[in-house]
């Protein structure tokens, strides 16, 4: 995914402080790493995003595309500790290249 940047602002900033995370995390994981990408269940205008934080942390986070502009607006982050998300990760990254 091709974007511009982030947009932060003091509310979802907090959500994400509130689980232990930062906005460098964030960053990190969708710049450093290679996240895996799946539609939202319930909302068909935010994506999920699975992969790992600079200190270890398998984390998911929510997020909103804005295709018009390219920049990544979060709605939530937290460590994804239900096996689901790891089965996800798993079959999705199976057999995919290295960077």
């Amino acid at each position: 995914m091709k974007y511009f940047g982030f947009d932060w602002d003091e509310v979802n900033s907090s959500k994400l402080a509130a689980h232990d995370l930062t906005t460098e995390d964030v960053e990190d994981l969708f710049d450093d790493t290679r996240p895996v990408f799946l539609r939202h269940p319930k909302r068909g205008d935010r994506t999920i995003a699975l992969g790992f934080v600079p200190d270890g942390r398998f984390v998911l986070v929510v997020f909103e595309y804005r295709g018009e502009t390219r920049w990544v607006r979060v709605v939530t982050a937290y460590e994804a500790q239900h096996e689901r998300w790891w089965k996800v990760y798993r079959q999705k990254t199976q057999g995919a290249k290295p960077r």
